[in-house]
């Protein structure tokens, strides 16, 4: 299997780390959505940092390009949503990303913590967001709005897909162990027709040598006689 949870095939058929051109064109596609959606949004994240809006776009679509070796490196992945999580992009390759890395066969340690950290960054990124929206007027609601709304979004975020990514892989694993089941049952019935044939080939050259003796005894008495 991939660190992904997919399982290998006997023969290569991708380009690269992809096992199929099926994996290598889906992989790129959401790089190239993700690289999209950080671009669009590097251009508010350079009006925030007060540089120039290309050098926004360059860094959102560089951060989210990383998107295209989730299944070599979910890890890396993983962080470089995380790192870019307070300039509020990089949502799409954070979720692919999340999914990937419960998908895969990495310990759950690894898994948890970096789950973790992805929800404790949506959370704080969400809670100053929504608070700023709230004092500039944009919403008219309580205070418990605010929290409410981060803890949702953060939730929102992260869970789903460190949850459809565990069933998944634990899915994949189900079906590769139970494939290798079959395989060697396989072989074992094989083997057991093999000694069989062997055991039946032996039981008739005995027979053949029974018979053989005991034409040799009658034709020795009828010669004696």
């Amino acid at each position: 299997m991939t660190t992904t949870g997919e399982e290998h095939t006997t023969g290569r058929g991708g380009p690269w780390w992809w096992t199929r051109w099926r994996s290598a064109v889906l992989d790129v596609g959401l790089a190239a959505g993700s690289a999209a959606e950080c671009g669009a949004e590097g251009v508010r994240f350079a009006h925030d940092a007060g540089v120039p809006a290309a050098v926004g776009v360059v860094f959102g679509v560089l951060a989210g390009s990383t998107l295209v070796v989730r299944r070599k490196w979910p890890i890396a992945v993983v962080l470089v949503s995380i790192a870019i999580t307070p300039a509020q992009m990089g949502y799409l390759m954070g979720i692919v990303g999340l999914y990937t890395l419960a998908a895969s066969e990495l310990p759950r340690r690894i898994i948890g913590s970096l789950a973790g950290m992805s929800f404790l960054g949506m959370l704080i990124v969400m809670f100053v967001r929504v608070k700023q929206d709230t004092q500039r007027g944009t919403w008219e609601l309580g205070d418990w709005f605010v929290p409410f709304a981060s803890i949702t979004t953060a939730v929102g975020m992260t869970a789903p897909p460190v949850l459809l990514g565990m069933y998944v892989g634990a899915r994949r694993r189900l079906m590769e162990s139970l494939r290798e089941r079959a395989d060697s049952l396989e072989r074992e019935l094989q083997l057991l027709a093999e000694r069989a044939e062997e055991r039946a080939e032996w039981a008739r050259g005995e027979e053949r040598t029974r018979i053989a003796r005991e034409m040799h005894d009658v034709v020795a008495h009828r010669v004696s006689l």
